[in-house]
């Protein structure tokens, strides 16, 4: 029952915006999809090395050398790694 309504609201919505019953609507790419990941992958790492530069009063250039350097110790403590 709800689906039909969710149907109808949908042809309803897209009636609005202009489209008619004859156009066919594509999905996003898988471009898209891969590029949508990749800004959402991005914008958080930036996020947290800006929010790690502001705690640490560091340069931003030099919270991300920290955060990775960090990352990779971490990765090798994780995986018995030791140098």
């Amino acid at each position: 029952m709800t689906k039909k309504y969710e149907e109808r609201s949908t042809q309803r919505l897209l009636e609005i915006m202009g489209y008619d019953g004859n156009t066919e609507i594509e999905g996003a790419s898988e471009i898209d999809i891969i590029y949508s990941g990749l800004e959402e992958i991005m914008c958080s790492a930036v996020k947290q090395n800006w929010d790690y530069a502001v705690r640490q009063n560091l340069s931003f250039r030099d919270a991300c050398l920290v955060s990775s350097i960090h990352k990779v110790y971490k990765s090798y403590k994780e995986n018995g790694l030791m140098i």
